[in-house]
């Protein structure tokens, strides 16, 4: 997957294109003195992406995610290989992760002796929370500094295979407002049109446009995302490691919110 550069409003560049003491932290408005991935590169495997989304923010916020970043890597693979493939291997890359951080799986293991994995809820929401401002920041240019949200997340192995079908659907925003000019959510963007027969005629037919809003595949199998603005939410749906399903609701309607 290779993003398109930024190419909206100048006013907005310093929160959305990264510019070392001259950009905001999207994340809590702070100068912005480092840049972060948008999805972590540990969420992927190599050959990474060329040009992954990258975003502004300060190195408190950056630092603060890192640890929560390597231990939901880490609890996917170990749900996938415990409880959805039998005959299930860990990439070398993995492996190295899993050895190095044996304080992390450690933890992860105990508890799922245990067959709890709602213990790890608080920490999985903070990841997902901030994963999802970091995509609606970098694709629909909206989302700076929102402190809360609404998440809802399953893993593969808890759902349908209908449920998953339709999870990834594309977004119909047919009669939705374009976002910001320049976004990069308009390279997603598809119109397809379909057919309407006549109530009062059967022989008569309506062509009529569909516009719909595909997903970012950032690596096959890996992750990918999609986000919108529908009224007064931006929603932000995720897949990762084809085994964990999130959606991320932000409301715009509150106060301090832009």
């Amino acid at each position: 997957m290779e993003f398109v550069d930024f190419l909206g409003d100048n006013r907005l560049r310093h929160k959305i294109v990264y510019d070392k003491n001259n950009s905001d932290c999207i994340y809590c408005g702070e100068i912005a003195d480092s840049r972060e991935h948008v999805p972590s590169k540990v969420f992927l495997t190599r050959p990474f992406p060329d040009n992954l989304g990258i975003v502004p923010a300060c190195s408190k916020c950056n630092k603060s995610f890192s640890s929560d970043e390597i231990f939901l890597s880490i609890l996917i693979e170990k749900l996938k290989s415990r409880y959805f493939y039998p005959n299930y291997e860990y990439s070398s890359e993995v492996e190295s992760r899993i050895n190095y951080n044996k304080k992390i799986v450690s933890d992860i293991e105990n508890i799922l002796q245990n067959n709890d994995v709602s213990y790890f809820d608080d920490r999985i929401q903070r990841m997902l929370f901030k994963l999802a401002v970091g995509h609606s920041v970098f694709e629909i240019s909206e989302g700076y500094c929102i402190e809360e949200g609404t998440i809802n997340y399953s893993f593969a192995s808890d759902m349908s295979f209908e449920e998953i079908e339709e999870f990834t659907l594309p977004f119909n925003i047919s009669e939705e407002p374009l976002p910001e000019m320049g976004s990069r959510v308009y390279e997603r963007i598809l119109i397809v049109e379909y057919t309407l027969q006549s109530m009062e005629n059967a022989r008569d037919f309506l062509v009529a446009p569909l516009i719909l809003l595909d997903w970012v595949d950032v690596q096959d199998c890996k992750y990918s995302y999609t986000c919108y603005r529908f009224g007064d939410e931006i929603i932000v749906k995720m897949v990762v490691n084809e085994f964990l399903y999130a959606t991320v609701v932000f409301d715009l309607d509150q106060e301090g919110i832009y």
